[in-house]
């Protein structure tokens, strides 16, 4: 649904007039923690697939839109500059057997190109550390969300399990490791368009320092959609609320999504209301304060 929210988009301009302390959970410190570190991830998920984005749109130029049979997509770490991405366009020539190799590499920076290196058929390097295991998540992941029995799509706006007709278009991506090795493959629910994105059935699949799969998790139950008209006057001035029972904060794919839509966005968890922003998560209020 779209608000026209007045409170809630004042609460994001002045946070201060949310300190009614004595209407806030006792663990509001707890929750705002989490808020933050989903904050944090939503902005990672944003910055990996920006640069994937662009080194692809990149490469598929360089090679007049002919990306072949093997083409594998992109993967992304952060580069030794603080800010810049390294993506490797990924392919697998010669069929599902061959080893992953780069067919190119870029190093770019808040959407731009730094620096590009395309590798010639029979000299492409294979994957290896990081990298592969990255490049082999975001082969596996989708297949094994469409394989889990728990897994569930929309029809129409409502939940339709395995319901013969539906379709989905999954968009993945995997999160650099962390130190110890293990990361998180996103398989998120799309299409993400303009007008109109999935607030709902995003899965993320874990994968450990040794790289074996665990089951696919549920990020957010819902058949929810947001949307919007671009030729909407006061689009700008309006926030789209949803409400979020599984959790006590906002998670990382509500704080991706909210970088990409053209209006402020409010998560009801429970009793608190959470404004947000640009991927960014302002201090809760009350619900009752929100005017929700």
């Amino acid at each position: 649904m779209i608000r026209s929210l007045v409170p809630a988009a004042l609460l994001l301009a002045a946070p201060a007039m949310a300190l009614a302390q004595e209407a806030m959970p006792d663990n509001l410190a707890e929750r705002m923690a989490g808020a933050r570190a989903a904050e944090t991830l939503g902005m990672q998920m944003g910055a990996v697939l920006q640069a994937n984005a662009v080194a692809q749109r990149q490469y598929s130029g360089m090679v007049a839109g002919q990306l072949g049979d093997g083409y594998r997509g992109a993967v992304s770490v952060p580069g030794e500059d603080l800010g810049v991405w390294r993506t490797i366009i990924v392919g697998q020539p010669g069929g599902e057997d061959a080893p992953l190799v780069a067919l190119a590499e870029y190093e770019t920076s808040q959407g731009e190109i730094l620096g590009e290196t395309l590798h010639l058929s029979g000299v492409r390097p294979e994957l290896e550390g990081d990298l592969l295991a990255m490049a082999r998540a975001q082969v596996v992941a989708p297949r094994a969300v469409i394989a889990s029995p728990e897994t569930s799509v929309c029809l129409d706006g409502e939940e339709a399990g395995e319901a013969e007709g539906a379709s989905v278009t999954y968009l993945t991506v995997a999160l650099p490791p962390a130190e110890d090795g293990a990361f998180d493959t996103y398989v998120l629910n799309g299409p993400l368009e303009n007008g109109a994105i999935p607030l709902g059935k995003h899965y993320r699949v874990h994968f450990d320092e040794f790289g074996v799969i665990g089951d696919p998790e549920l990020v957010t139950d819902t058949c929810e959609v947001v949307t919007w008209d671009e030729e909407d006057p006061e689009l700008a001035t309006r926030v789209y609320v949803t409400e979020y029972p599984e959790g006590e904060w906002p998670n990382a794919v509500q704080t991706f999504i909210s970088q990409l839509v053209p209006m402020s966005m409010g998560v009801v968890t429970g009793d608190i209301f959470w404004p947000m922003a640009g991927g960014m998560i302002a201090p809760p209020v009350p619900v009752a304060e929100a005017g929700y």
